[in-house]
């Protein structure tokens, strides 16, 4: 599949060219992530049920997982009982993670795909679930 970017308008402002994580896959269920600690966020729109499914995909994926995982190096600083775990088994650290999104409704975070083969104009994510 060819590369789904979103744009969406957060607190103001007009985010555009944000990666899609998982896009079709979740009736176009979309939460926005940030991840912080640096000096400008790396923003992700993840198509996911909850706030926690959005979390264990973006653990699981290639290209951004890395992002929350702890790396073998710093697993020492990491308590088992208490530290918290990605699908596959990973330690992940949540301390620069912020969701935004609204439980129980159809889109959580209201934004709109754009790539290869859609609209000009875009997709509502809830659309894109359903082409052919």
């Amino acid at each position: 599949m060819n590369e789904v970017k979103s744009c969406a308008v957060f607190n103001g402002h007009e985010l555009k060219d944000i990666p899609v994580i998982n896009p079709g896959d979740w009736f176009g269920k979309t939460w926005l992530l940030e991840i912080g600690g640096s000096y400008w966020p790396l923003f992700l729109i993840v198509e996911a049920d909850t706030v926690q499914d959005a979390i264990d995909e973006l653990a699981d994926n290639e290209k951004y997982g890395h992002n929350i995982t702890v790396s073998d190096d710093d697993l020492a600083d990491y308590d088992a009982e208490t530290c918290n775990y990605g699908p596959s088994g990973q330690v992940i650290g949540l301390d620069h993670l912020m969701i935004y999104g609204t439980e129980g409704t159809e889109t959580p975070f209201p934004c709109r795909y754009f790539g290869a083969g859609l609209p000009k104009e875009g997709m509502m994510p809830t659309k894109f679930c359903h082409r052919d």
